[in-house]
């Protein structure tokens, strides 16, 4: 890992300034814009906007800078984007003054990254009306008060303390521990006998917030995960984007970082956001069919295998579809449905009649079609699918709903093979390829398969 800063950089450090130098001097950066806070006990008040400037010019340009810092995040495995960059400058700027300094405590810091345990506490503005259910580590229901405690406590945060009367009782998703990198600014500080103070502190804070939007998109497209392989069929718990981008609007957000350092302290990052949500108890259908279908086909035994990446890209095809012709996107749903059967069944020289030969004998009897009927049907699915991709004309939502089935049924066949653990084993896709095209010639010659070897292809009711 890099920590070498060059001598080039140390006008540049040095020049830096959170003062406007004068009237008509732009500023550099804007690290945040002026922010409205709603305190524990319901009163704003404003923190103020703030921005770097350059009291010179000089030969390094702030791009140059930037690129230099998101390389040496990205070496110690830490999230990099421009704004992550810009807060540990500020960071950088806001601790130490002088350039040859600042150069100095830069590289010192890049030998200070640790491990940090990470949780995320997404609370709504609406009541929890049901006990919570879990899964994977995620909790949904009225928010756990005291493991916020606990966790503010170890973090050395007055944060539940604060708001514990306003969070209690609302609907929370809270999400399991994941391990994120976190720069440990306090020990390169302790060791030139600087401390916090409350400056500071609003630069750390600021570093700590920009980092945790990036682990809370971490953790959406984890939850999301969870759902992949139940979206297709109606057996998701919860429309993640919906409850990231829309419903999140007006949700609380909590972070917290644990056992940052040798010192173990930790740090809390909240966030401020009247909807009524369709809260999903224990003993509601909606998680009983979650849990079932996670339980028949075993989706936590699915692992980094080859057969387990096809399922989880399929899966995403297949949910992308579902939600796309929700959304009124017909066109786009038939399109995702139809990179679904591709993604399962192309290979360098397969054709459109290839992939839909392959898709209709796995499908076939649960569809209660003959073969040759689904081979038809799949072929004018996909010459509308292609009549959009290649002429603009447009695919009827009844169409992108059939070919939605279709790699349905499909990927339902991928979970079902998953099942045995012979399954799981390298170059088995291929083998499985092969096995279909035999199976179709055979019925293509009259043949008839007995149902233990249909099966053990995936062929089933």
């Amino acid at each position: 890992m890099s920590s070498f800063i060059p001598d080039a950089f140390i006008p540049f450090l040095n020049a830096l300034t959170f003062t406007r130098p004068n009237a008509e001097s732009p500023p550099l950066v804007c690290l945040w814009r002026d922010t409205p806070v709603v305190n524990a006990d319901g009163g704003e008040h404003n923190i103020k906007a703030c921005h770097l400037y350059l009291r010179e010019e000089t030969k390094v340009s702030l791009a140059s800078v930037r690129q230099k810092m998101i390389h040496q995040l990205r070496e110690n495995n830490h999230a990099a984007t421009e704004q992550i960059a810009d807060a540990f400058l500020g960071c950088i700027v806001a601790a130490v003054e002088g350039g040859d300094k600042r150069s100095a405590f830069w590289a010192d810091t890049l030998q200070h990254f640790e491990r940090s345990n990470v949780s995320h506490f997404f609370v709504m503005p609406n009541a929890a009306i049901t006990r919570p259910i879990t899964f994977d580590g995620y909790s949904l229901g009225p928010i756990n008060i005291d493991i916020l405690k606990s966790r503010c406590h170890r973090a050395g945060s007055d944060y539940a303390m604060l708001y514990a009367s306003r969070l209690a009782g609302r609907l929370t998703l809270q999400s399991p521990e994941f391990i994120h990198t976190v720069a440990d600014f306090i020990k390169p500080l302790m060791s030139r006998g600087l401390v916090v103070n409350e400056n500071l502190g609003k630069f750390l804070l600021h570093y700590f917030e920009c980092i945790s939007s990036n682990h809370l998109e971490f953790m959406w497209k984890h939850l999301d995960r969870t759902q992949v392989l139940s979206a297709a069929f109606g057996a998701e718990i919860l429309d993640v984007e919906s409850f990231r981008s829309d419903m999140g609007r007006f949700a609380d957000r909590a972070t917290i970082y644990l056992d940052i350092s040798s010192k173990r302290y930790g740090y809390v990052v909240p966030q401020g956001g009247m909807l009524i949500l369709n809260q999903p108890g224990p003993d509601s259908e909606a998680y009983l069919r979650f849990q079932n279908h996670r339980e028949a086909y075993q989706l936590s035994a699915i692992s980094d295998s080859e057969l387990g990446r096809v399922l989880f890209e399929c899966g995403k095809f297949c949910q992308q579809a579902s939600g796309f012709l929700k959304s009124g996107r017909a066109d786009d749903a038939a399109l995702y449905a139809t990179i679904c059967l591709e993604h399962v069944f192309s290979e360098k020289q397969s054709t459109s009649e290839a992939i839909c030969s392959r898709t209709a004998v796995l499908t076939y009897l649960r569809l209660s079609l003959s073969y040759e009927d689904a081979v038809r049907e799949m072929k004018r699915l996909y010459d509308a699918r292609s009549g959009f991709v290649h002429a603009g004309r447009a695919v009827s939502s009844v169409n992108a709903e059939r070919l939605i089935e279709y790699s349905r049924e499909v990927l339902r066949s991928l979970l079902y093979l998953h099942l045995n653990p012979e399954n799981r084993k390298p170059e088995f896709l291929k083998k499985w390829i092969k096995d279909l095209d035999f199976t179709i010639a055979g019925i293509e010659s009259g043949k008839s398969w007995d149902n233990t070897f249909l099966a053990e292809n995936g062929i089933f009711r």
